[in-house]
């Protein structure tokens, strides 16, 4: 008989090492359908002449009988009928195999035994013992106290009921501040509650950090422990999100199971096997992150349309830069600005662009975290006025045909002129060229050619183009020529008459 439950002692503490290192994979699914009783030995009749035959499985395992009144259990076969309570399964669990009760391995399983019994009289009504067991017969083994002591406390275990796993997730507040560097958004430290858990796994989206109170990463904590939520701001594209954490935990429990014969005249036995049941149950927490979003644009004011190449700082209220950019044609996004009054200032205008002079101002609020801003810009106009002139008058020519050329030659206007000066707007920055094609009827034909620069500086023109008038010579030798005839003639004329008048006389 000590041979035998020294073999079974030996099975039962390898197995109780695979339970405790390997109860992860273990479930109730594990538990055998069926089981195969061996021989059993006589146990020597320790108290009141109650004497009982070991159970023990032809594996070794350990089992005990449920019924005294029926026969004993033994070269059998027995089929799994279910979960037994609690109480049982302390039972089995501070009994022999699994604990020393008085250091002698027969007295230990005969308590254990005897306390089954003396369980089911307690809360069945049974009567596998008499009083003469329970009370009055001597106890010269001194075993009656761990027999009632085991009873007793098996009955509060099963008031209360196999222990219950739970989880609870909880902290000061569910929402994340933006950490000094302005890096990550941090929740406030997070506890988990919970019972008949010793470690629990927190898991959130990717790239989302999770560390211990001091800052070490890492998802599995102790039960103890407290835990942070870091979120990269970079993540973060909404002005209201919400980060989900979930977090959960493994606990086993140990339950024990019931078996019976085919045989309804033989009595059902409890094997000596604590069962580990894997159960995990999970808690979620939602944290809320609210950042701001300013989105500035920068048009030009007559179009509207998107424009490029403007130089913006942003200031806070103290002056001190936040970002820089240069406009391109989308809008330029800046996110997690604390709250606060801040400024933008134009350093630069777009090409072509009037420079803002008056900084913008904005105001960041619990209220108003998403703020639009556009900063419009009114177009440089460059002007050139062309104008003919008399240069003998002063007055403006009408007629002229002019061409303005751009730098590469290109024709850019022709026009003709009249008494009102013509005028170009809009001409992109440059040097440009105006010539005369054909002058004014009556007047000379301007070979030169008039040159203007267009620049940031320069936008405004006043060309004026002269024309001198064409004056006829008179031809000297011709006139001569008749005044001499002229004369002639009246000579001629007066030499008649004075040679017809005196020759009448």
């Amino acid at each position: 008989m000590r041979k035998i439950l020294k073999k079974a002692k030996l099975f039962f503490s390898l197995m109780l090492i695979s339970v405790l290192f390997l109860g992860d994979a273990i479930n109730v699914n594990a538990v055998p359908q069926n089981i195969t009783l061996g021989n059993g030995e006589q146990v020597d009749d320790y108290l009141a002449g109650v004497g009982f035959k070991t159970k023990v499985t032809t594996s070794g395992e350990f089992v005990y009988c449920l019924d005294r009144s029926k026969a004993s259990a033994e070269n059998i076969t027995v089929t799994l009928v279910g979960e037994l309570d609690a109480g049982f399964a302390y039972l089995i669990q501070n009994g022999y195999p699994h604990k020393s009760i008085t250091g002698d391995n027969m007295k230990d399983y005969y308590i254990t035994q005897t306390a089954i019994w003396w369980y089911l009289d307690d809360t069945t009504g049974s009567g596998n013992l008499g009083s003469d067991f329970k009370v009055n017969a001597e106890d010269p083994h001194g075993i009656r106290k761990y027999i009632k002591d085991l009873v007793m406390k098996a009955k509060e275990a099963k008031e209360k009921g196999y222990e219950k796993t739970t989880l609870d997730v909880n902290t000061s507040s569910k929402d994340m501040k933006l950490s000094s560097d302005k890096k990550y958004y941090v929740s406030e430290p997070i506890s988990v509650n919970g019972t008949n858990i010793s470690t629990y796994t927190v898991k959130v989206s990717n790239n989302i950090i999770v560390t211990n109170v001091d800052g070490t990463e890492k998802n599995i904590f102790e039960a103890s422990e407290k835990f942070i939520v870091k979120v990269p701001v970079l993540k973060i594209n909404k002005v209201e999100e919400s980060i989900k954490v979930t977090v959960s935990a493994d606990a086993t429990i140990n339950k024990v199971y019931e078996y019976k014969p085919t045989d309804s005249s033989v009595q059902n036995v409890l094997p000596a096997i604590l069962q580990p049941t894997k159960e995990t149950v999970t808690d979620t927490i939602d944290l809320n992150v609210e950042s701001s979003k300013v989105t500035i644009v920068k048009v030009d004011k007559t179009t509207d349309q998107p424009l490029a190449g403007a130089e913006l700082v942003l200031k806070d209220a103290r002056g001190n830069i936040i970002s820089s950019w240069t406009s391109t044609t989308n809008a330029h996004v800046i996110r997690n600005l604390s709250n606060g009054t801040y400024i933008i200032e134009e350093t630069k205008a777009p090409t072509g662009y009037k420079k803002i002079t008056k900084p913008i101002m904005f105001t960041i609020t619990d209220e108003n975290k998403n703020i639009v801003i556009k900063v419009n810009n009114e177009p440089k106009t460059s002007v050139v006025t062309i104008t003919k002139i008399d240069k003998s008058t002063g007055k403006p020519l009408a007629g002229a045909v002019l061409v303005v050329r751009n730098e590469k030659g290109e024709e850019v206007a022709r026009f003709t002129t009249t008494k009102e000066s013509y005028v170009l707007t809009n001409l992109p920055n440059g040097t440009y060229t105006v010539s005369e094609e054909k002058a004014p009827e009556g007047y000379q034909k301007v070979n030169d050619t008039i040159k203007f620069t267009i620049d940031e500086d320069h936008q405004s023109y006043q060309v004026n183009f002269y024309n001198y008038p064409i004056v006829e010579v008179p031809d000297t030798a011709a006139n001569s020529s008749i005044i001499m005839t002229i004369i002639g003639l009246i000579i001629i004329g007066s030499t008649v008459t004075f040679i017809y008048k005196y020759a009448h006389k």
